[in-house]
């Protein structure tokens, strides 16, 4: 651990730094299976966390039925007000986290914080006999993800991790790309940019880096842990299989102001089994990419369009879109329904500079949409297994940080060498 977290840490027990570190309650518990503390099946959830984003996750949990936040918690007075009054006023008030997962009706918590403090905040909580909701990434180390994989294990909690990728949109691709639809994938191009500097003005300056906290490795990794982990774990999900290797670069070269330590700009290129090659990219320089991700096949291109993106939505379309943009002469459309040529991979194809520009078919995904919170209660309630449990937050957290390392190093990194981290 370096000194700067180290102090960091230290400072939390008493009672000066920002959202919980650790700790002062046993990780170590009985195996258990909780069960509803209330007897009308009503779960009783407190979050962690009452930003922006737990806000937002405050919001999704009022539209559920039979579900009840009766407790929050934030160090920062502002946002834990704001928190209260959206909730109808309703729900007792924690600046210490410690004192929320002390309420012995409380069935589940939303881990809803800075990255740094997410795996210390989630064993509490599971130790305390709570179901957890962790924001992605799961993990701020390699070590904190083995950890939380054990500890799940152990206790028989459920474990929720709040990627992105649990969509019929991503279903469908997935369902594609095993039909074979494209060919054999060969390359994968992901993007998230912004026209953003990721700084949020603060009045008060003593809680600058507090609230500014994706400035500072000291709570999180950057945009790859922040932003490219989404896509990482889709990826991941519909190749079923991990990156065995990374090269990158990172860098600062627009916003230096604010002592800005993550990076502006990140590019890197992970490599999968089978030589399938996945190039990632974010910066904070130029929105025209967006949040997109295509899926290039021998046979063709698969380009889902969103009809909306996160919390903003920056897409806005009638449904959830997939175009698929075929390559010339190699029409593979039988795993379609579709009449089409015989081509057979390896046969040689015709030779052309032109891009494809104009799908060749456009699938519209219909359907409800999943609910990842609503899975989650369902979950705790019936014994199902999470749509993104523990260990698939594992392994998107170790890739995020693997691409970290590599740009860090100036080299190429291995899972096998990150694994010897934990």
């Amino acid at each position: 651990m370096n000194k700067k977290r180290k102090s960091s840490r230290e400072n939390f027990l008493k009672g000066t730094t920002v959202l919980g570190a650790s700790l002062g309650m046993s990780r170590i518990g009985a195996p258990m299976h909780a069960k509803l503390k209330n007897p009308n099946n009503i779960i009783n959830v407190g979050v962690i966390g009452t930003g922006s984003r737990g806000n937002f996750l405050m919001d999704e949990i009022r539209k559920l039925g039979n579900v009840v936040i009766t407790d929050m918690c934030d160090v920062y007075e502002p946002h834990l007000e704001h928190a209260w009054e959206r909730n109808g006023k309703k729900g007792r008030k924690h600046s210490d986290y410690r004192r929320l997962l002390e309420q012995k009706e409380i069935d589940a918590v939303f881990v809803v914080t800075p990255l740094k403090y997410h795996v210390p905040q989630s064993l509490d909580a599971l130790s305390a006999g709570k179901h957890v909701y962790c924001e992605k990434t799961l993990a701020y180390s390699v070590k904190e993800a083995n950890e939380m994989v054990r500890k799940v294990n152990y206790t028989g909690l459920k474990v929720q991790v709040g990627y992105a990728r649990w969509t019929n949109l991503v279903e469908n691709i997935k369902n594609l790309i095993k039909k074979g639809a494209i060919g054999k994938v060969h390359h994968i191009f992901t993007h998230y940019h912004r026209n953003n500097t990721w700084v949020r003005p603060i009045k008060d300056k003593r809680w600058f880096r507090r609230l500014n906290w994706r400035l500072y490795w000291e709570y999180c990794g950057g945009q790859m842990t922040e932003l490219l982990s989404h896509q990482i774990a889709e990826i991941n999900y519909v190749l079923d299989s991990h990156a065995v290797s990374v090269v990158g670069t990172g860098t600062v070269d627009f916003y230096k102001g604010y002592n800005r330590e993550t990076w502006d700009n990140v590019d890197v290129i992970f490599e999968y089994p089978e030589h399938i090659k996945v190039n990632s990219t974010s910066n904070f320089m130029n929105a025209k990419m967006g949040v997109s991700l295509e899926y290039l096949g021998t046979n063709g291109t698969i380009a889902p369009v969103p009809k909306q993106i996160g919390m903003v939505g920056i897409l806005d379309t009638s449904k959830d879109k997939i175009n698929i943009y075929w390559e010339t002469n190699t029409k593979h459309l039988e795993s379609l329904g579709i009449k089409g040529a015989d081509i057979k991979l390896g046969q040689s194809l015709n030779v052309s500079e032109s891009a494809v520009r104009i799908p060749g078919k456009v699938i519209e995904v219909s359907g409800e949409q999943k609910d990842l919170v609503a899975q989650f209660f369902d979950c705790i309630r019936n014994d199902k297994e999470p749509a993104i449990g523990v260990e698939e937050g594992r392994t998107a957290s170790i890739q995020a940080l693997m691409a970290n390392k590599a740009i860090r190093l100036g080299r190429k990194v291995t899972w096998d060498e990150m694994l010897t981290e934990g």
